[in-house]
């Protein structure tokens, strides 16, 4: 009599652990070929050749770790199988075994490690400065958790990525700049940070005609000129705002706080210690000058070039009101701030406009430059460019922010023609304030702070500038 080939002891093995039966006739089954696992942190893909059609009635597949094991029965077509919560990083063996009827044919088995779980990565991106077309190439930077940073942007038009890291302006417009991290062995990859920064053209490219300018080059200890100057005097109690000037100023305002130096103008804010010739009704002596009544201006450039004063609590602000402000009350009259700084963040210079909403209520919209040292270390230019529809405030001839009237929603807006067509009118004004809802809290043991103006000046713009 013939006599059976005996049982492998891996077929035997597999056979009880998939609780099927094992004899002679599983010769007859063919083994699974072209087998192959593909593991993530918690899944494995197994894969495998299709069994001949009749040779199976089932596919199973198993996936154990120790004693514990995941089985599942698939129809005799199936090719492959995706086992989902598996633990990671460990190794698994994975194994395949056509069946039919009680029989089961050889195992094809391979042992396959999981990934190991990457961990949490993210991209701190430090926001670029804005540019003006030939600026030099600025550097880039962002800092992941792990792996190497790669930069792109999706404005190509606008600007490029060089060697890297480093961004160039290439057209005047937006220009978005992409970091991305595909992590490495330890950190996965993470999520793409974007920003943005607005290239500009140079404030000189301007086809400015200058119509009026102060200087302030008058003899040294003399007031403003009088001419196109009114010193604001008091501490608002008498004036529309009211006291503290509607903003919870500690200062009142004095004609000796505003003096010609020779080539500049100083306006000084003191306490009785810090100069004790020039005091008020209030511990703050400070000044305030404004060409209300005497020069009054509509559209064009407007820039002074400015030293700030150090000390916490400072609050300059070189400003327009509408001249209408008497009869047309703030904030529907507008306010344009030109440049806004307080002492207790010193490197940081601020433009606004200040309007009425469509509902009458007060709403503004604001920028801000930060530069790299306090600007009380040297002078700087603040300018603005006041267009119909559009403010575009500049510091040092850069652009740092601009507003146009659709940013407001509104249909009209107080730096724009009326709806009768009528221009408005604005005025300047130059102050130094200390405290307050902007200045913030003033400086322990200070006694004194000065805003230095080297001129002030204003032009016509491609038509667009008016003084009245």
């Amino acid at each position: 009599m013939k006599k059976t080939k005996p049982i492998t002891a891996l077929a035997c093995a597999i056979a009880l652990l998939l609780g099927l039966s094992f004899n002679a006739q599983a010769a007859s089954i063919p083994k699974a070929t072209g087998f192959k696992v593909v593991t993530t942190t918690t899944t494995a893909k197994l894969t495998w050749t299709k069994f001949a059609t009749g040779k199976v009635s089932s596919v199973r597949v198993q996936a154990q770790y120790g004693t514990g094991k995941k089985i599942k029965s698939l129809p005799s077509s199936a090719t492959s199988y995706t086992f989902t919560g598996l633990a990671s990083n460990r190794s698994y063996t994975f194994s395949v075994v056509g069946i039919k009827g009680s029989s089961v044919s050889p195992a094809t088995s391979l042992k396959v490690a999981t990934k190991k779980a990457k961990m949490f990565n993210t991209i701190f991106f430090g926001q670029p400065s804005d540019m003006m077309m030939g600026d030099p190439n600025q550097e880039l930077y962002a800092l992941p958790n792990g792996g190497v940073m790669t930069y792109s942007t999706s404005t190509p038009n606008r600007c490029e990525i060089v060697d890297g890291v480093y961004v160039k302006a290439l057209a005047i417009g937006d220009c978005v700049i992409i970091a991305s991290n595909a992590g490495d062995a330890f950190y996965a990859a993470a999520v793409d940070e974007e920003r943005t920064i607005t290239i500009s053209a140079p404030l000189g490219e301007l086809n400015k005609t200058l119509l009026w300018s102060d200087e302030f080059n008058d003899t040294a200890g003399s007031g403003p000129n009088s001419t196109d100057w009114t010193i604001d005097l008091g501490d608002g109690c008498n004036k529309p705002p009211g006291c503290g000037w509607g903003n919870n100023e500690s200062q009142s305002y004095a004609a000796c706080a505003i003096k010609h130096n020779g080539s500049s103008l100083i306006i000084t804010a003191s306490t009785p210690a810090g100069e004790a010739n020039c005091t008020s009704n209030r511990t703050w002596t400070s000044g305030k000058m404004i060409t209300k009544g005497k020069r009054n201006f509509t559209y064009g450039y407007f820039e002074s070039r400015m030293k700030m004063p150090s000390g916490g609590g400072a609050w300059p602000a070189f400003w327009l009101l509408g001249s209408n402000i008497d009869t047309l009350p703030w904030p529907r009259s507008g306010e344009i701030d030109i440049m806004e700084y307080t002492g207790n963040v010193p490197n940081r210079t601020t433009s606004a406009a200040h309007y009425a909403n469509s509902f009458g209520s007060h709403e503004y919209k604001a920028g801000a430059y930060n530069n790299s040292l306090a600007l009380y270390n040297d002078y700087h230019t603040y300018g603005m460019l006041w267009l119909p529809n559009e403010l575009t405030f500049y510091f040092n001839g850069r652009e740092i922010f601009r507003l146009t009237k659709n940013d407001t929603g509104l249909a009209r807006w107080p730096f724009g023609p009326s709806s009768t067509g009528v221009d408005p009118k604005m005025y300047v004004i130059f102050n130094l304030a200390m405290g307050g809802n902007y200045g913030g809290g003033i400086e322990s043991g200070l006694t004194k702070a000065q805003l230095g103006i080297d001129y002030v000046r204003y032009y016509n713009v491609d038509g667009y500038g008016a003084l009245n």
